[in-house]
């Protein structure tokens, strides 16, 4: 397992603060956006959600910055599309990470650009999402089950583990990821959600790729990255 659970929160606010910028660093979008892609979960086995279709709205906080994080999903996760909005310098920014059709999917809505990956065939074409754990990989990071605790009512399995120089707790549900807290030198990062809705009504085109949008292909989804999460993820 990779840097998913850091990867999970910070990509938005990496994605923020490169669109505020000027044209210049669009090749540092690209980067980040290379080093998120390139650090999905390498599983080789499917985790479904706890029901075949729903919402499920996120509060995010980091670094003193705040995002709202929607996740819309069918087919148990197979098709997914998670839409984070955070506001940077009195400019709205909107991010969609889409699932399907093989390919994962970055988008920067007000920009109109992103990228695409094509799952590697070794790995699960449809196990790339930021929103699940399972309790075999415990062992994986060295965790530890902390009992359980409820959150909007359900039933959650708590862990704690280290990875990568930041200390998680986290909160599963049927390896739903309720909760999650971490913390490195000081620096508090929560995701956490707020409602949980079971339903197959969805935004009219929420799973689509807008067709004007200049999307461009990453062809290594194995490159890792060593990044570690430092006020320096945080500059523009």
């Amino acid at each position: 397992m990779k840097k998913l659970f850091l990867l999970s929160f910070i990509a938005i606010f990496i994605f923020a603060c490169n669109n505020s910028t000027t044209d210049e660093n669009s090749e540092n979008n690209d980067q980040q956006s290379d080093n998120k892609d390139s650090n999905i979960s390498g599983n080789n086995s499917f985790v479904e959600y706890p029901f075949e279709s729903g919402i499920i709205e996120f509060k995010n906080e980091i670094m003193g910055a705040s995002a709202n994080m929607t996740l819309y999903f069918k087919d148990h996760g197979k098709i997914e599309c998670t839409v984070s909005e955070t506001e940077m310098m009195g400019t709205k920014m909107t991010v969609r990470s889409i699932v399907k059709d093989g390919y994962f999917y970055t988008l920067s809505m007000e920009q109109k650009m992103g990228s695409k990956f094509k799952v590697d065939a070794e790995v699960d074409n449809e196990n790339v999402s930021m929103h699940t754990f399972q309790e075999k990989y415990l062992a994986e990071v060295g965790g530890k089950k902390e009992g359980t605790e409820k959150i909007l009512d359900k039933e959650c399995q708590v862990y704690s583990f280290a990875q990568d120089g930041v200390t998680y707790k986290i909160w599963v549900w049927k390896n739903l990821i309720m909760k999650m807290l971490g913390e490195q030198n000081g620096m508090q990062m929560l995701k956490e959600a707020t409602k949980i809705e079971e339903t197959s009504s969805f935004p009219d085109g929420i799973f689509d790729i807008p067709s004007d949008f200049n999307i461009t292909e990453e062809k290594d989804m194995n490159t890792e990255s060593d990044d570690d999460f430092t006020d320096e993820n945080a500059e523009g």
